[in-house]
């Protein structure tokens, strides 16, 4: 009886924590880990939003972030780490029980995951720096209210 117990909350627990992610997911993972570094390119804001999963940050301590004019940054990721972050874009888009900005790590996934598709693993020697551009489109839209007057 206990027995049974643990296996119905096991299950239960473990059902919230599954994603569903695409087939590719752990090829990407294996992809990345292979690569020495990357280089993204996106708004400083969207970096903070896409870079938690259950509201911790993935990556921490990124190898650099270079504040650029107009809000953008280049953020420079290990292989690791971008494994790290690939982790929490997953789980944000596909479906991760307590997901954050879902359709923002939607983007962010699929501008990263094409990227990681095209390497060959393991990169050859002297491989340039995968470079990944997320445009400013995908971030957040923002807006000004405008009042309109009285009796309009």
């Amino acid at each position: 009886m206990v027995g049974t117990l643990v296996a119905v909350l096991l299950v239960v627990f473990t059902a919230g924590c599954v994603t569903n992610s695409p087939p590719e997911q752990e090829e990407r993972e294996r992809k990345a880990a292979s690569v020495p570094a990357f280089k993204l390119h996106m708004t400083q804001d969207l970096w903070e939003r896409t870079n938690t999963r259950n509201n911790v940050k993935r990556v921490p301590e990124p190898k650099k972030v270079t504040e650029l004019p107009g809000g953008m940054v280049t953020v420079e990721l290990t292989g690791p780490q971008m494994v790290d972050y690939l982790q929490g874009l997953d789980y944000n888009a596909h479906g991760g029980d307590q997901a954050k900005d879902e359709s923002l790590a939607a983007a962010v996934y699929d501008t990263v995951a094409p990227v990681l598709d095209r390497i060959e693993s393991p990169p050859p020697a002297g491989a340039p720096t995968p470079e990944i551009t997320v445009h400013a489109s995908v971030g957040p839209a923002t807006s000004t209210a405008v009042p309109t007057p009285a009796g309009r």
